[in-house]
């Protein structure tokens, strides 16, 4: 059985239009308890230059390229292995005048030359890899040497947990099976798998949370990105009958909790 992180009808589902993850970048924007921006503290690990040329490896919709280009780097090349993703970020280039250009590939085959690169991303993306040694390979053979610098952000281990621990409950009680987390494929603490291909590396730890106001709040997004129900086992998908329940249930146990409770959302970069 494929695993659901990697499976392509998953992905499909996830990353096949922008919806999916522009709900999920809405909810980090409007809910994070931290004030300070999360986009210019990737980039101050990265720490750009102005002339540099980057590649951004799972580049979504473009989110982080605005404030990239706006530290003076000569140019992006955006990668994404979804063609959806590549129109977004493309589409972003073109209407703000940026140095981008996106393309559709794989990150564990990257049809780029060796030692181009001053600065290469991959944000929150390792873990829908099938090979990830194979893509922190690529990712160091595009780096110039030996000052190329190289920026990976994960999520903790115990990110949504709370979260997590009430679908589950919600999903026992309606006889459904709940999925592992996707993020158990990579995340905080696969150091030593970074280390495999860069001896030097560094993990910088920002502390953050989910406060949502209301239980209603959080069952808001849930519904909107689909990202909880998905969880549940494909072999018992739940009928629009049983996921109506499940949401009742789920609202009802978050308010059982107060909504007030931070679920941890601790993304780092390695």
């Amino acid at each position: 059985m494929v695993e659901r992180a990697i499976d392509p009808l998953y992905l499909s589902e996830q990353y096949g239009t922008e919806e999916r993850l522009r709900i999920r970048i809405e909810a980090h924007q409007r809910y994070s308890e931290r004030a300070d921006d999360y986009l210019d503290w990737i980039l101050d690990r990265l720490q750009p230059r102005p002339g540099d040329l980057v590649v951004d490896v799972g580049c979504g919709v473009g989110s982080i390229h605005p404030a990239l280009c706006a530290r003076g780097v000569r140019a992006i090349l955006g990668v994404d292995v979804s063609r959806a993703m590549v129109d977004a970020s493309q589409r972003q280039a073109n209407e703000r005048s940026l140095p981008v250009i996106a393309i559709e590939a794989n990150a564990q085959a990257l049809p780029l030359p060796d030692d181009a690169y001053d600065g290469a991303m991959a944000n929150h993306m390792l873990f829908h890899v099938p090979d990830q040694r194979a893509a922190l390979r690529e990712l160091r053979r595009v780096l110039r040497k030996p000052h190329g610098r190289v920026v990976l952000t994960a999520a903790a281990p115990e990110h949504r947990s709370r979260l997590r621990e009430i679908h589950n409950l919600a999903a026992q009680q309606l006889g459904y099976t709940p999925a592992d987390s996707v993020m158990h494929r990579f995340n905080l603490d696969h150091l030593d798998l970074v280390r495999e291909v860069f001896p030097n590396v560094e993990r910088f730890v920002r502390e953050d949370a989910f406060l949502f106001p209301t239980a209603d709040a959080a069952c808001a997004i849930t519904r909107r990105a689909q990202s909880m129900p998905s969880r549940i086992d494909r072999r018992m998908a739940a009928t629009g009958r049983a996921c109506s329940r499940w949401l009742a249930s789920e609202s009802r146990r978050s308010s059982a909790q107060r909504a007030s409770s931070a679920t941890p959302k601790t993304p780092g970069a390695s």
